[in-house]
């Protein structure tokens, strides 16, 4: 279920609501992988750009602004032929506003389930050192409307402000059994999707932090020659170090024995992986899958 684009919903200056992005869509690349899996489905990532939590009160007070809302949104999959939606809301309003947040979803994942196109909702990890601004409660309430949840277990080192692995296992696994210890959330756990990186991040000792993908991976491994790669264990993540002239530098990037874990752990856990992003990694990570 690739995301093919990203796309902005944004607020007009006449009071209604129009999506942006479209003139990034290529139908030809969404031709030709329903041609190769003609099981596959094509959902975009859905932006609430320009939001404010007024807007979200205003439409979530009124039918008619949230029947224009999913009507918007509708019109728009069905015309350029997706197969449903991954919202993106959820961590800009910072845990507030919940019943707002929950009609809207709602009300977008029926308007859609009525024209057979699935609904995924973005969700931010609760584990600290995180705020917990998804829970248990929203994951009961929205289980039965949303078709999977993307939980974002990656960029560890945001919330730490230090070097470090880009999505521990250990604290990854945490996020999910935080979720599932209430009521029956268990026997949905299906419908959960952990975040897997396939990009890469170069610390420095002076606290900055550089995402590479691929190609500066391998370069920087041809350019530095590194011994040993380092494995951390609870992390379940390689490293490797290097010196240049901006000092000693500490680099995080995928390995097929760090994917192969996860694979397992979510195989283990009965749930999904979603992998941020395609294209990102090195070709040979997908034999795995």
């Amino acid at each position: 279920m690739p995301p093919a684009v990203w796309l902005q919903i944004v607020p007009t200056s006449q009071g209604t609501f129009t999506i942006k992005g479209g003139h990034d869509i290529d139908a030809g690349w969404m031709n030709q992988v329903r041609r190769n899996n003609t099981n596959v489905k094509i959902v975009p990532r859905l932006i609430f750009e320009q939001w404010s939590i007024s807007h979200l009160t205003k439409v979530t007070t009124s039918q008619s602004e949230l029947l224009h809302v999913v009507q918007t949104i509708l019109d728009f999959l069905s015309d350029e032929k997706f197969d449903g939606v991954v919202l993106e809301l959820w961590r800009q309003f910072m845990g507030k506003e919940k019943a707002n947040l929950h009609r809207l979803i709602i009300a977008i994942s029926e308007g859609l389930s009525e024209k057979n196109m699935e609904t995924l909702l973005v969700i931010p990890p609760g584990f600290r050192p995180f705020p917990e601004l998804f829970d248990k409660f929203d994951f009961e309430k929205l289980h039965p409307h949303v078709h999977r949840f993307i939980m974002m277990t990656y960029d560890h080192h945001h919330a730490t402000g230090k070097p470090g692995a880009i999505g521990p296992m250990d604290w990854a696994l945490r996020n999910v059994l935080l979720l599932m210890e209430h009521n029956d959330n268990d026997k949905h756990r299906h419908k959960l999707m952990l975040g897997l990186n396939f990009y890469g991040v170069d610390f420095t000792n002076r606290g900055q932090a550089k995402p590479i993908i691929s190609h500066e991976y391998i370069q920087l491994l041809k350019a530095t020659k590194p011994s040993q790669l380092s494995w951390h264990l609870k992390a379940s993540e390689h490293s490797f170090e290097y010196r240049d002239e901006d000092g000693m530098h500490i680099v995080f990037y995928p390995t097929l024995k760090a994917i192969q874990r996860r694979i397992e752990a979510a195989t283990n856990f009965r749930i999904g992986l979603a992998i941020w992003e395609i294209g990102q990694g090195l070709d040979y990570f997908y034999d795995l899958f």
